[in-house]
């Protein structure tokens, strides 16, 4: 695991801590943050992992898009790309079968249902017609900012 989210994923050692019987690892892409992930020992092989999954939001769609080649290269297994309207998602497993998504936020909000696969060998703007046309499906869809002042007003209540 060590060598995967180090190696493979770039995030650095902040710490090493013994506790209780089990090695912890600290680790972080930013150097604002002393940690984003902590990686322990213990847990049984057999036991499957506890949670969802991982996100990681990348910079950009474009981001994403050119650099699907690279995510393939260090999965250990398969990669699923998803056009979730809202955003773009490419899933893959962990060598401990934890899933990992990397994300891009498109620029509107598109409710959950409003997700096909999507294909990344195609050319990023037809992408990005795509993703303008799942969109229009569903009316409820509204841009990042009208959703984040509704739930903002939501979150108030």
């Amino acid at each position: 695991m060590e060598d995967f989210y180090v190696k493979k994923l770039g995030f650095c050692i902040t710490d090493s801590w013994e506790f209780q019987g089990s090695r912890m690892l600290f680790l972080s892409k930013d150097p604002k943050e002393h940690h984003q992930i902590v990686l322990a020992t213990g847990r049984q092989m057999e036991t499957p992992s506890q949670f969802n999954q991982i996100s990681f939001e990348v910079s950009s769609l474009q981001d994403l898009h050119e650099n699907f080649s690279a995510i393939q290269d260090i999965a250990p297994g398969e990669v699923v790309a998803m056009n979730h309207g809202g955003s773009w998602s490419v899933y893959f497993s962990d060598p401990e079968s934890n899933p990992i998504e990397f994300f891009a936020y498109t620029q509107t909000y598109a409710p959950p249902i409003a997700t096909i696969p999507m294909d990344m060998e195609q050319p990023f703007q037809t992408l990005m017609a795509e993703t303008d046309a799942l969109v229009h499906q569903f009316p409820e869809s509204e841009s990042w900012q009208e959703w984040r002042e509704r739930f903002s007003k939501t979150m108030a209540d």
